[in-house]
């Protein structure tokens, strides 16, 4: 049934054999394989619940570390876009986190990783896109707290610079000049060529 891509039908065997041998030595095994296959069917809720299940029960499984994977990647399919709300984005992202500290030498580490700074940096254009909607409402302090939390949250993300920037003209239209000219300054250190620190010339 996994071999040609039946998981729907291979979850149903599997939990019909894990009902029916709990002890058996494939019990164990058949949870995993079980989460796999739901993950694969694109079940992603019922994923996460079998292989967060699987890590609670079986610790010390050599395989726990694949299991806590599939968690994380169970919640990163569910991502949409950064418009939208970004839930499933928290939610993988404290999933690959737990994967890296827990077992940071997986053959997942790696990968977990590089997913988990894509996270960062979609995490981090959703604030922006949120903090930009409230600048041009002329809600300045809601707008100013979203690119304060880029800022100090997202650093080694691509948003970084466009945040400052808009930190800056944030300021500027609170009449805070020392906090525009501050930031300005930073932006411009960080980013002496870019196109955001020549727009934000205005504020120095």
């Amino acid at each position: 049934m996994l071999e040609i891509g039946d998981y729907g039908k291979a979850n149903r065997f599997l939990e019909n054999f894990s009902a029916q041998h709990p002890y058996s030595q494939y019990a164990v095994q058949a949870e995993l394989i079980r989460a796999f296959a739901a993950y694969k069917a694109k079940e992603y809720s019922l994923a996460e619940t079998l292989s967060e299940r699987f890590s609670e029960r079986h610790p010390r499984h050599p395989d726990v570390a694949y299991a806590k994977y599939l968690l994380a990647m169970s919640h990163f399919k569910q991502i949409t876009n950064v418009e939208h709300d970004q839930t499933q984005t928290k939610l993988s992202i404290e999933a690959f986190k737990r994967l890296l500290k827990e077992n940071p030498k997986s053959s997942y580490a790696k990968d977990g990783a590089k997913r988990l700074q894509l996270l960062y940096n979609m995490l981090a254009s959703h604030e922006l896109t949120v903090g930009k909607f409230y600048f041009d409402k002329e809600r300045y302090v809601a707008a100013l707290n979203r690119f304060q939390g880029i800022v100090k949250n997202h650093q080694t993300t691509p948003a970084i610079e466009e945040a400052l920037y808009y930190l800056a003209a944030s300021y500027a239209k609170l009449g805070i000049r020392e906090g525009a000219r501050d930031t300005a300054i930073l932006l411009r250190h960080n980013y002496p060529k870019g196109e955001w620190s020549s727009m934000a010339a205005e504020f120095l």
